[in-house]
């Protein structure tokens, strides 16, 4: 008698290696699956390695990483490790971008999963083909494409991507430089020039509080209020922009300012070009859906998305690596596809009853908790302590109370419910990183 052999084990698609699609492929290899992760880049590490180009690297990919010099998190570390494998202890709250980079790569390398990493892979095209998925991506080094069978593909390409550019009239005359945030990458370009930084999220403060030393003007134009530290004299607040001339700008109040270079601050959107119709998705660059627990493809359940919830911290990247992970090794069974779309229905149903719009879909934010409450009892998966959400929401408020010495503060989680937190005297404490590994 002559036995059958078994049939080749079912193949996970991993699209990036970044600190998502990383935390994919450790539970992936954990649970003893198939898998191979396509990073478009030479390095592992997504956002978090710098990258000195601009726009395109040396193989004519585009650059992906807004990582720039001296940039330090602006959460504590503590709500951004993968679960089960925490920084050393002595490492500040909040790490330089070098630092973090270095966690990734300790990650890595603990866990192995350098040999299912494919580098230089840039994926171009992810097709539905009957009972799998046909992934087309070109070796960038080489310039030649290749098409893969995939069963099960897992998108991380990052929430960093597609570039959100303010529409003011007049841009176009404007005989200045007007760039993104993303394409920031150190202080030195800008020394004693005149600097407009629109915008006021996390890097449209951090970059004020990098460049108001050395400009010879620094305007920052926002609509938010904050505790503004006492900056220079050469420090100008302005409300939004109305329009561009051709070496100023003119703001809402009908004020205008004299710059020579525009940062622009104003955030990202969702760029997921290699999908198509054959997906079932609807892809904006604002919202993707029908998506269950904001992950899974209601359609198609064989694809699945990290980082696609907004108002999350990085650990929620890690519980839904190990949801997509556990679900795909069969740990637990997602409900009926009829059952996935009445409950998606109900969660839009109930952001209408809050005045809310089709673009908050995605939004975990101050539900985050129990968010995590939902994953581990439909999963199974390790249940994140509540306090990370509790020490979210104190930094994003203390952060705007004290925008120059927030990070002078190490934290420490006492139980699962409470942390403290203290003085660390500031200084070259934030340059201190006790993880010793080559990258």
């Amino acid at each position: 008698m002559t036995l059958s052999p078994d049939p080749p084990q079912p193949l996970t698609c991993v699209i990036g290696a970044g600190f998502s699609g990383l935390a994919a492929a450790r539970y992936l290899k954990e649970f003893g699956q198939n898998f191979r992760v396509f990073e478009a880049s030479s390095n592992i590490g997504g956002t978090w390695r710098f990258d000195p180009h601009v726009g395109y690297d040396e193989y004519g990919t585009p650059v992906f990483t807004s990582t720039y010099k001296n940039l330090r998190t602006n959460t504590p570390r503590q709500t951004m490790e993968y679960s089960g494998f925490p920084f050393p202890d002595s490492t500040p709250s909040y790490p330089t971008n070098t630092c973090f980079y270095k966690y990734l790569t300790a990650f890595a390398k603990h866990f192995q999963l350098l040999d299912n990493i494919q580098l230089n892979s840039f994926v171009q095209s992810v097709k539905r083909a009957g009972k799998h998925w046909d992934l087309t991506y070109t070796l960038t080094n080489e310039r030649n494409n290749n098409t893969i069978e995939c069963d099960f593909v897992v998108v991380a390409n990052g929430q960093y991507v597609k570039l959100r550019m303010p529409k003011v009239p007049g841009m176009n005359t404007f005989k200045g430089k007007i760039m993104h945030s993303h394409d920031y990458k150190g202080p030195d370009p800008f020394k004693n020039k005149k600097v407009l930084i629109v915008g006021a999220g996390a890097s449209g403060l951090d970059l004020v509080t990098h460049l108001v030393n050395i400009t010879e003007k620094l305007v920052h134009s926002h609509h938010i209020t904050y505790n503004q530290p006492k900056f220079p004299e050469n420090f100008v607040k302005k409300p939004d922009m109305k329009a561009f001339l051709s070496n100023s700008v003119v703001f809402q109040d009908d004020t205008k300012e004299e710059v020579d270079v525009v940062i622009c601050c104003t955030g990202y959107e969702y760029d997921h070009p290699f999908l198509d119709k054959s997906s079932g998705l609807t892809l904006t660059g604002k919202f993707i859906l029908p998506l269950h627990q904001h992950i899974v493809n209601i359609r198609h359940p064989s694809m699945s998305f990290i980082g696609i919830a907004k108002g999350i911290i990085n650990r929620v990247l890690d519980a839904q690596a190990e949801y997509i992970a556990s679900l795909i090794a069969g740990k637990f069974k997602l409900p009926s596809q009829e059952l996935m779309l009445k409950a998606w229905l109900q969660h839009v149903y109930a952001l209408q009853d809050k005045n809310k719009k089709i673009v908050d879909v995605n939004l975990v934010g101050p539900a985050m908790d129990q968010y995590f409450a939902n994953l581990t009892q439909e999963a199974g998966i390790t249940r994140a302590p509540p306090v990370l959400t509790d020490i979210r929401d104190f930094n994003a408020k203390y952060r705007l109370e004290d925008l120059l010495n927030y990070r002078d503060f190490d934290y420490e989680l006492t139980d699962p419910f409470h942390y403290k937190r203290w003085y660390n005297g500031g200084g070259k404490r934030a340059q201190e990183c006790p993880i010793d590994v080559q990258i």
